[in-house]
């Protein structure tokens, strides 16, 4: 039984939806359409059974969490969810791409077997770009500098040099105003028409790829290369012989898919980016820090060599690098291209005074505008 996201701040809004309900939901989904059902399914499902348990604003709260201890909220959330897998008669898998720095502490709390999976970053930020392109959909691009900044007083994050660092705003979980108010900073961000701005979420994107992918690599059983499974028949073969006895039974990848999406921007160089943070990295692995601030992720030491993870990680820049230099179809986007769509996407609590004003008035407006998009009246 496939909880997907199961550590997530929507799962208390979409548990209240009826399974029927959540699959007639409106949706623009690039990139899961070829799920049979909403991922949001099976938690739902279990619903009733764990809603005493669902702890406030669980996504980014101890993202990566202290002494490398999962909180105790969230672990007894997590074995409801378990225990309710196991009473139906099945196996309970937790599908968390928003638990990369919790995987050390996932493992310690847990045990099972936990495979790290990765894509080429240069085609995930073209995924993270798209929508906001097309549909005007945020959250993929926030997503890094929520990651970076909320947990940016973390050894493994404070490797980043200062002057790229991610704004470090609060994160209460007993706040859902101050919440709501930090991630609509975070959002301006991304939809700045400022001519950097592209340069700044692309190297806070591929920061983010490299040190969350290094905290999940560095503390699973099995590492996963989507791009080389979907390419490589030899590779997709030896993946399926590691997986069988573990499953118990071989696993299918023939509805595997694989999203080529490389764009160029006229404001940055994108190799000159990765080689920025390629050196980064490779001078916090020979100086120690890094082994060091991977080390705090959970008490006892990594399951794959940290030295390992790196080379892994910065091959696949490399190779990612050579894949958007052969593609024909990358798409060149200008700094004028960026300005309109940026400012296509502004609003009007991105102005720090109104965002105050509506920060003021979060805690009686949220409950009505929730209850209306609930009723249908809002989407």
């Amino acid at each position: 039984m496939c909880f997907n996201e199961a550590i997530n701040d929507a799962i208390g809004y979409w548990g209240k939806y009826s399974t029927a309900q959540l699959s007639k939901r409106r949706k623009w989904d690039p990139n899961h359409l070829f799920l049979d059902q909403d991922d949001f399914v099976e938690v739902v499902q279990a619903w009733d059974a764990i809603r005493n348990l669902y702890p406030p604003s669980p996504r980014f709260q101890n993202y990566v969490p202290a002494n490398g201890t999962l909180p105790p909220n969230l672990r007894i959330y997590l074995s409801g969810l378990i225990d309710f897998a196991r009473i139906q008669g099945k196996r309970p898998a937790i599908c968390e791409i928003y638990s990369r720095g919790r995987a050390g502490a996932l493992r310690d709390a847990f045990g099972g077997f936990h495979i790290a999976q990765y894509r080429d970053p240069l085609s995930q930020f073209g995924s993270f770009y798209k929508p906001l392109a097309e549909a005007s959909e945020t959250y993929f691009l926030v997503f890094p500098l929520m990651e970076l900044g909320i947990s940016g007083n973390h050894p493994l994050y404070l490797l980043i040099p200062e002057t790229w660092r991610v704004p470090v705003l609060p994160w209460p979980a007993d706040d859902a105003a101050q919440r709501w108010a930090s991630t609509v900073k975070y959002l301006s961000l991304v939809t700045s028409p400022r001519m950097d701005t592209p340069e700044k979420l692309f190297r806070w994107h591929l920061f983010s790829w490299v040190f969350g992918n290094l905290a999940a690599i560095s503390y699973s059983d099995f590492i996963l290369d989507t791009d080389r499974l979907y390419d490589d028949h030899e590779y997709r073969n030896s993946v399926i012989d590691g997986l069988t006895p573990e499953l118990g039974a071989p696993p299918d990848f023939n509805g595997l898919n694989k999203f080529s999406r490389y764009y160029e921007f006229e404001a940055f160089d994108t190799a000159i980016i990765c080689n920025q943070v390629e050196s980064i990295t490779r001078e916090a692995l020979s100086s120690g820090q890094l082994d060091e601030a991977v080390r705090t992720l959970r008490p006892k030491p990594p399951t794959i060599p940290v030295a390992r993870a790196v080379e892994l990680l910065i091959k696949k820049i490399h190779a990612s690098l050579a894949s958007m230099e052969a593609s024909a179809k990358r798409r060149r986007i200008s700094v004028e291209d960026w300005k309109v769509i940026a400012e296509k996407n502004r609003r009007i609590w991105f102005r720090p005074g109104l965002r105050v004003i509506a920060q003021t008035v979060y805690p009686l407006a949220e409950p009505i505008v929730r209850a209306a998009r609930r009723a249908g009246i809002w989407n």
